[in-house]
């Protein structure tokens, strides 16, 4: 929570005096067990620019043969340079290049961002890196951006938009799609409605079963983006019997457990209770349905944070950005035990901030709960994080 703090001339310098002395005190009693530990929650400024930049070798760490979906937005470049140098941390790769349109005038789908796509870029993501390892799976994310005509499309003619897709995979060489829709339609409303909800299901059946289909490549794949089983505050969720009808043909559900907090609602990117909550949520089901698959499910990091200001102002930093608060204000930065996030505050002006970023120990918690209940991970996004995040993969 942000703190209120004076108004005048030198009340910048005293609000961050205070908050300074706060962050101290609180860091001094933190207790852990754990030497190791209690050095990755005691972290100081200095620590993570000395390190941030060490990158670990191309190859995978974890002992866990879960699956890693890493994004890639192609505003952001370090996600491409991430992606080649060490793709062996990751299973797939979803550049985010693509969208679906209804063309009114032509009564056709077509296939949006094409200019995006980078085959020689693939290429190098999707070799082998040694003799016996498996490729990375190249997976672009495709957003439904259909308006009221289209959607009415979509709905009357499924096949014709499962065919365009898988040609379209096939064409640039895809092991298949992500695709995000799903959370526009619950925030809309409309999955609220029995026959909308119906259709929107059999639309993606059949673009699983078009996708799955045998071919001379590999058994292309359907992953959905979705929104959590449980939301932080108000705003779209997976229900249940949705996820109970559509995990019988979806491959993998990206759930995006990040976002929690907002410029209105400032606070931690990914609370600890409410991402164990959903991670429960999909063990809970796991269990009751005797699935073999919990790892069907990719628990969401977010690589990006939030720098809040007084009352309802800010929004995201990535990487770069945060190295620049951490050299200009050199802020102590403090472990949040609650909801397991480093913060710090600063003051610009007469404006006090509170900057939420991910940190290796952060990061580590929400892999750790992953393991914990068998779930698969998806990052969003990989240019936006520090380079040693990539130690823990």
């Amino acid at each position: 929570m942000l703190v209120k703090f004076e108004t005048g001339r030198h009340a910048g310098r005293k609000q961050l005096m205070t908050m300074r002395l706060t962050a101290i005190i609180a860091a001094a009693v933190l207790v852990s067990s754990d030497p190791a530990l209690s050095l990755a929650l005691n972290l100081s400024a200095e620590q993570v620019l000395q390190s941030h930049h060490e990158c670990p070798a191309n190859f995978r760490t974890q002992t866990s043969s879960a699956p890693v979906l890493a994004y890639v937005t192609p505003w952001n470049n370090k996600g491409y340079e991430i992606a080649e140098r060490l793709s062996a941390k990751f299973t797939h790769i979803a550049p985010v290049w693509l969208q679906l349109h209804w063309e009114a005038a032509a009564a056709t789908f077509t296939v949006a961002g094409q200019h995006d796509i980078d085959a020689g870029w693939m290429e190098k993501v999707m070799r082998p890196q040694s003799l016996g390892s498996t490729a990375v799976r190249m997976v672009p994310r495709i957003l439904f951006e259909l308006d009221q005509a289209g959607l009415l499309q979509l709905l009357s003619r499924p096949l014709d938009v499962a065919d365009l897709l898988v040609n379209f995979c096939n064409k640039y060489g895809f092991d298949g799609l992500v695709v995000e829709t799903w959370s526009q339609w619950a925030a809309s409303g409309l999955l609220q409605h029995a026959s909308f909800r119906q259709q929107a299901v059999q639309v993606l059946r059949l673009l699983a079963q078009a996708l799955h289909r045998p071919t001379d490549r590999s058994r292309m794949e359907l992953i959905l983006a979705v929104p959590p089983f449980e939301a932080a505050h108000q705003g779209p969720v997976l229900a249940m019997p949705d996820f109970e009808e559509l995990r019988a043909f979806v491959d993998f559900f990206s759930l995006m457990t990040y976002d929690a907090s907002s410029p209105s609602k400032p606070g931690p990117n990914a609370p600890w209770k409410w991402v164990k909550s959903n991670a429960h949520a999909v063990a809970s089901t796991a269990i009751n349905r005797q699935s073999p698959r919990p790892e069907q499910v990719l628990l969401g990091l977010n690589f990006y944070g939030n720098d809040y200001t007084q009352p309802h102002g800010g929004g995201p930093i990535i990487g770069h950005e945060y190295l620049s608060l951490l050299k200009t204000h050199d802020p102590v930065i403090r472990w949040d035990q609650k909801t397991k996030e480093h913060v710090f505050n600063y003051v610009a002006g007469d404006e006090a901030h509170e900057v939420y970023y991910p940190t290796k120990a952060s990061v580590q918690k929400r892999l750790e709960l992953a393991h914990k209940y068998g779930l698969g991970i998806s990052i969003w996004e990989i240019g936006q994080g520090l380079d040693h995040f990539y130690d823990l993969f």
